[in-house]
């Protein structure tokens, strides 16, 4: 199933917006790119609030605001109207794929954002569920993220081969990525401890 999997634990789940033509060749939602980068985001996770939560692929929920296979090839878009995603029939089929989690939503997109904040305001999902909304994995919304968690501004691959011959243009670009995904992770990461505090997930 392209645009679900069921994690093996209830604390997390993130819901992007729907699948495309990565996800369908895959058969496995957040595939292409943005599989690339959530588990890199899932590595950070790992390595800073591993001891407290198993933050791997197999453990997490995945699904989308909009189920159907969406991309310009196939329907000509890249995503589901508003209209759409807020549909009965839809939120009902989202909320009962969110209805075991317990800790905390992660939403990615507006899409993703609109489905589960429509949810979450109706008390269609656990009471005790912390939603969060992070920026699309896709490098376009990531790129965005000017600084790291240092505070040290993130130069962009053209300055940086620029400045220093010995670079690569990939190598560049993946060190810039991993600093933004640690940003990504640290806002992760204190919603985590909010919610674990006051007793939505239990280490």
């Amino acid at each position: 199933m392209c645009h679900y999997q069921k994690g093996m634990k209830n604390e997390v789940a993130f819901v992007f917006s729907c699948p495309g033509a990565a996800e369908e060749a895959a058969n496995k939602p957040a595939a292409g790119r943005t599989g690339t980068n959530l588990q890199q985001l899932l590595n950070i996770l790992s390595q800073k609030y591993g001891d407290n939560i198993e933050w791997s692929r197999e453990a997490i929920t995945i699904t989308n605001a909009w189920s159907p296979v969406e991309y310009r090839k196939l329907t000509g878009r890249t995503e589901a109207t508003v209209r759409e995603v807020l549909t009965e029939e839809n939120l009902t089929r989202l909320e009962a794929e969110l209805r075991a989690v317990e800790g905390l939503v992660i939403t990615s997109g507006g899409r993703a954002t609109l489905a589960v904040n429509a949810l979450k305001s109706a008390g269609r999902i656990h009471n005790k569920v912390k939603v969060l909304h992070i920026r699309h994995l896709g490098l376009r919304a990531l790129n965005q993220i000017k600084v790291d968690v240092n505070g040290e501004p993130i130069i962009s691959v053209a300055d940086q081969l620029a400045k220093d011959h010995s670079l690569s243009s990939p190598q560049a670009g993946r060190e810039n990525t991993m600093r933004r995904l640690e940003v990504v992770a640290d806002e992760i990461g204190q919603a985590f401890m909010e919610t674990q505090a006051r007793g939505g997930i239990r280490s």
